[in-house]
């Protein structure tokens, strides 16, 4: 079912500037080093030494041992070959490689590839521009634990980015706050959170006390069923 999008009340210029503001899935070699803590099983110690060879500048080495731990069914090393496809650390960025990689580990719950495919489809980089599907990558990366999908779902919802068909679009602006609760008790505390406050500052605008009531009520289930171990 194509997915279709409404913007609300939203001026175009606030869309712009919010959805200017999204984290996207990197494509340089920190990327492959598992910045972004995944949240289902240990990657393992095979992941680990392959890291390492990229890191040492042993790139290729560091491919074929994915491609021998992927054709195993590691969905993690699945993800590592669509980084280094993503990233063009061979050669030339190739999307139509990394985006299979990407899905199968995804599918396998690997959540930086989830991110890492709600990137391309709201990009539409290798793959066609796709909202809806960029709203469902990142909320399931975002209801699993990942930060960066959290972020990413709190401005979408916010820059009325977000509406579809699968969505209730009367609950964005309580989602959005929701995740934007979410990440300020997750993220460090010495980082910079003032898009966050000026995103929220204009997300309460629109808002009704019930609605931001509604919001945070929904973030403090979340947080009670996830607690924050370390930030």
């Amino acid at each position: 079912m194509t997915s279709v999008f409404r913007v609300r009340r939203h001026t175009r210029g606030m869309i712009a500037i919010l959805s200017g503001l999204l984290v996207f899935a990197a494509v340089s070699v920190a990327h492959i080093h598992h910045v972004i803590a995944s949240e289902v099983a240990p990657p393992g110690q095979e992941i680990a030494a392959a890291v390492d060879l990229i890191k040492d500048g042993e790139t290729q080495k560091g491919f074929d041992t994915f491609i021998a731990l992927a054709k195993e069914g590691n969905p993690h090393a699945m993800y590592h070959l669509g980084a280094i496809y993503h990233s063009g650390m061979l050669g030339e960025p190739e999307l139509s490689k990394a985006t299979p990689w990407y899905q199968q580990a995804a599918d396998a719950g690997v959540l930086e590839a989830q991110f890492a495919l709600g990137s391309l489809y709201y990009k539409g980089k290798g793959v066609p521009k796709d909202l809806g599907r960029a709203l469902r990558y990142f909320s399931s990366a975002a209801e699993s634990g990942l930060l960066a999908a959290q972020y990413n779902l709190a401005m979408m919802h916010t820059a009325g980015l977000a509406h579809s068909k699968e969505y209730n679009a009367d609950q964005d602006r309580q989602r959005a706050y929701k995740w934007f609760t979410v990440v300020l008790a997750r993220i460090d505390p010495d980082a910079d959170t003032s898009q966050i406050h000026d995103a929220m500052k204009l997300l309460g605008e629109e808002m009704t006390t019930i609605e931001i009531d509604q919001g945070k009520k929904m973030a403090e289930e979340w947080l009670a069923a996830n607690p924050v171990v370390s930030k």
